[in-house]
């Protein structure tokens, strides 16, 4: 599709600096080269050419410009892929309607709504910052990576939504309301309410950096030093994440990448934690090639668009036993999808990275540096649990 805006857009947009912030590239001559993001293959066969503007794929045989990129990468339509290329080109486009939009589109923009809805809210509940604070997040890590607070109420960003032109039912669609099937009464919004209510949010984006769902952890308020009430328990669970939605799909989406990718890239290795705290507090100290698999297993395809990027894998999860668990079923998985290098970097027992970074940067610094070649790792690892039950059946032994 040609028009003067995408003919001025993709003159201010070169393309081999933005294929790579996907894809790692090789010079070849006049032209650069890398394994195909869109089919498996062991020899490079995509090429990108920065004289005529445009790649092509001997082995599968996809090609095109830039638009044509970003759509095939990022699975968008063609009004999705002219927003984000005008965006980066500094080209206002003409407002649509709401009628044009697609879903999709509609539904991107109701989620952008709600995370600014949820990060106003975290400025007007100074108790949160400082909750975030405390846990060695200060306000500026947390405002980079739009983190926000859902209030305890059941219809808050249902009625700001509302205000904004949004119906409940495109709420339920976006992964943010619920639907009430026993209700008796129906209220103003039509007997739907907030999935996510007194929770810390932590926004999910694409590899683009638009928001596409949300993890919420519980907002635990610790009891006042002074109080002598008791204070009853958490029973909702820590973490709830956005469900399976035309947008949100937790196989695919790895926490931070948007912002991790050049990172990884320019270092060829990926650093991966467990959870959104993990990933903010390792940006924050300077890993800013990490990302988080956001409670989900890793799978093929978090690997695949990793490999587009770089040859080398860190893991850094908790070194408890399931942590160890999630560590070899990623090696297996890294190995099977031809990864050149995978380590493992050696935790403090009895914490996870964001305990460490917050307790000691430089420890958590070291233990990245200093990971260990994975098979090597497993094998001190199995030698220390051997050795401690050994010592433990002399003890009993000398007690007997």
């Amino acid at each position: 599709m040609s028009s003067p805006q995408v003919e001025d857009i993709k003159a201010r947009i070169d393309i081999v600096p933005f294929i790579e912030g996907y894809v790692r590239l090789a010079k070849a001559g006049a032209n650069c080269k890398a394994l195909c993001p869109f089919h498996n293959e062991r020899t490079p066969s995509f090429m990108v050419s920065p004289s005529r503007q445009t790649w092509h794929c001997f082995g599968c045989g996809k090609g095109g410009d830039i638009f044509a990129f970003l759509m095939e990468i990022e699975g968008l339509e063609f009004p999705e892929a002219l927003k984000i290329l005008a965006e980066r080109a500094g080209i206002a486009l003409h407002r649509e309607t709401p009628q044009i939009r697609s879903e999709r589109t509609h539904l991107l923009s109701l989620l952008e709504d709600a995370t600014r809805f949820y990060a106003a809210n975290i400025r007007q509940h100074p108790e949160v910052g400082d909750y975030l604070k405390g846990r060695g997040l200060p306000g500026a890590t947390a405002k980079t990576f739009r983190v926000g607070f859902a209030e305890d109420k059941w219809d808050g960003l249902l009625d700001y939504l509302a205000g904004r032109g949004y119906r409940p039912q495109e709420a339920e669609r976006a992964g943010l309301a619920i639907k009430n099937q026993n209700a008796k009464i129906k209220n103003q919004n039509f007997g739907f309410y907030d999935r996510f209510r007194n929770r810390i949010m932590f926004p999910i984006a694409d590899s683009a950096g638009r928001v596409v769902g949300f993890s919420g952890r519980i907002y635990e308020v610790e009891p006042r030093k002074d109080s002598h009430e008791v204070q009853p328990p958490t029973i909702a669970a820590k973490y709830i994440n956005t469900p399976q939605t035309i947008l949100y799909d937790k196989s695919k989406l790895l926490y931070a990448f948007d912002k991790a990718k050049q990172e990884i890239r320019k270092q060829n290795a990926c650093v991966i934690v467990e959870g959104q705290m993990d990933a903010l507090m390792a940006h924050q100290t300077g890993t800013k090639n990490a990302v988080a698999i956001s409670g989900t297993a890793l799978t093929p395809l978090h690997l695949r668009q990793i490999k587009r990027l770089c040859g080398s894998l860190i893991f850094a999860f908790d070194p408890d036993t399931a942590g160890m668990a999630a560590s070899r079923r990623g090696l297996e998985l890294s190995y099977e999808a031809g990864f050149e290098g995978v380590k493992i970097a050696p935790l403090t027992q009895g914490s996870d990275p964001a305990d460490m970074i917050a307790s000691s940067p430089v420890q958590w610094q070291e233990a990245v540096v200093g990971a260990k070649e994975s098979i090597s790792f497993f094998l001190e690892a199995f030698g220390a649990v051997s050795s401690e039950k050994n010592s433990e059946n002399i003890h009993a032994k000398d007690r007997a």
